[in-house]
C-alpha cells in the first residue's frame, strides 16, 4: 500500500510541474517584434521589409521535425486559400535543408510570390516570437496584431477560417 501511495505522490508531483512549466512559458508575440532574419541572398530581412494591409503568416518550423511535414502538406494542399497572404517561412536551418523540404514537402509553396524563406542565423526567433515548439504557426493582420498562434498541425483549418473572415470581412 505504501509502495502505491508513493507512486501516486511521484504522478501527482509529475503533473503539477508539468502544469508550471506550461504556465510558465511566455507568450506568443501579441505584436510582431522588431526582428533581423536572412534571405537566401544574405541579404537582411527586418520588420520594416513586412508589406503593409496585408496579412501575415509565420511558420517556424525544422527540417527534422515530423509535425512540420504533416504542417506543410495542410499548407501545399490549401495554398490557393493563401495565395493573398504574405507567408514566411523560418527556420534555423541551411538554406539547402530548408529549400530541400520545402520542395519535398510543400511544392506549391515552391517560386509563389507571397512565400519569402528566411533562415533566423542569431537564433533571435525563438526568443522575439516566442514559440513553444515545431512547427508554430502565426497569423498577423495588417496592423501587425496577432491573430492567431497555434503549434499543432491538426488546427491548420482554423487558420485558413481566419484568412477567410479577415479577407471577405
Amino acid at each position: 500500500m505504501l509502495r502505491f501511495q508513493r507512486n501516486i505522490f511521484l504522478i501527482l508531483s509529475l503533473l503539477m510541474m508539468a502544469a508550471m512549466a506550461d504556465a510558465q512559458l511566455p507568450a506568443p508575440a501579441k505584436l510582431i517584434p522588431d526582428f533581423q532574419l536572412y534571405q537566401f541572398n544574405g541579404q537582411p530581412f527586418v520588420r520594416n521589409n513586412l508589406p503593409k494591409n496585408k496579412l501575415l503568416f509565420f511558420i517556424f518550423f525544422d527540417v527534422t521535425c515530423d509535425h512540420c511535414q504533416h504542417a506543410f502538406r495542410e499548407i501545399n494542399a490549401h495554398y490557393n486559400a493563401m495565395k493573398g497572404v504574405a507567408m514566411y517561412l523560418i527556420s534555423l536551418n541551411s538554406e539547402a535543408g530548408m529549400a530541400n523540404f520545402i520542395t519535398r514537402f510543400a511544392p506549391n509553396l515552391v517560386g509563389k510570390p507571397n512565400i519569402t524563406l528566411l533562415r533566423d542565423v542569431q537564433n533571435q526567433f525563438i526568443q522575439q516570437f516566442a514559440p513553444r515548439k515545431y512547427p508554430s504557426m502565426f497569423l498577423y493582420n495588417a496592423k501587425r496584431q496577432l491573430l492567431l498562434y497555434d503549434d499543432e498541425p491538426e488546427h491548420f483549418q482554423q487558420f485558413l477560417q481566419a484568412i477567410h473572415s479577415n479577407t471577405h470581412a
